[in-house]
């Protein structure tokens, strides 16, 4: 396979902020429900990037001041709840880079989100970031992804697009680029379930650890 450029989801794929997202949106409907909500219930819901979740269950009169207060929780809570890059990140962006691959982040997280997030890990350069804030349509729609193929110049078929579930397949697969998914983030169990799913549906490249992905490189 000819990869000319690598393209990244991001949450669940190179940072760990599951436990982030379920105590901001947990605290972001409080106000509107008179249970009183635990992150699991949040899980449960199956939740969706911020732009969406707020649309989804927000009324839209109170969807611009909801999603201030996410920000807002978002940024504060960070340090203390998400758990930041997954083993082993760190190192294959530098990798990445060292080689030359053009490389970017097409996520569901909005601009603002990911400016906050941007600041907290200290990435480095990427060539491109595409987020909900760009796009008018949401994953799993192929725009974002083919909009970052078209800033990097690159043929869509030569791009390897890494995330960690199938929607991120299915996001791949509408752009006309590679997949591989992501499984580091994944418990045994979890795994299981996953990597049974996705070869049903036709994946067939999967990382377990990040350095794993040179050697689809070489």
């Amino acid at each position: 396979m000819k990869i000319s450029g690598i393209l990244f989801d991001l949450d669940g794929t190179l940072i760990n902020t599951w436990d982030l997202y379920m105590e901001v949106y947990r605290m972001l409907l409080q106000p509107y429900v008179r249970k009183t909500l635990t992150p699991q219930d949040i899980a449960n819901s199956k939740p969706t990037p911020e732009r969406q979740f707020i649309e989804l269950t927000v009324p839209a009169k109170e969807r611009d001041h909801a999603y201030k207060r996410f920000l807002s929780h978002y940024a504060h809570f960070y340090d203390t709840l998400s758990k930041g890059q997954y083993p082993g990140i760190k190192d294959m962006l530098g990798r990445i880079r060292n080689a030359d691959y053009p490389m970017g982040i097409v996520t569901g997280k909005s601009r603002p989100a990911w400016e906050i997030t941007a600041r907290k890990e200290a990435f480095g350069d990427f060539d491109v970031v595409i987020t909900d804030s760009d796009v008018e349509h949401y994953k799993p729609h192929g725009e974002g992804l083919k909009k970052a193929c078209h800033l990097l110049s690159l043929d869509h078929n030569e791009v390897l697009y890494i995330g960690d579930n199938l929607m991120d397949h299915h996001v791949a697969y509408e752009a006309g680029t590679q997949f591989a998914a992501s499984c580091w983030a994944k418990s045994a169990e979890e795994k299981k379930d996953f990597l049974e799913q996705a070869r049903r549906i036709g994946i067939r490249h999967f990382l377990h650890q990040p350095g794993e992905l040179f050697q689809m490189l070489d």
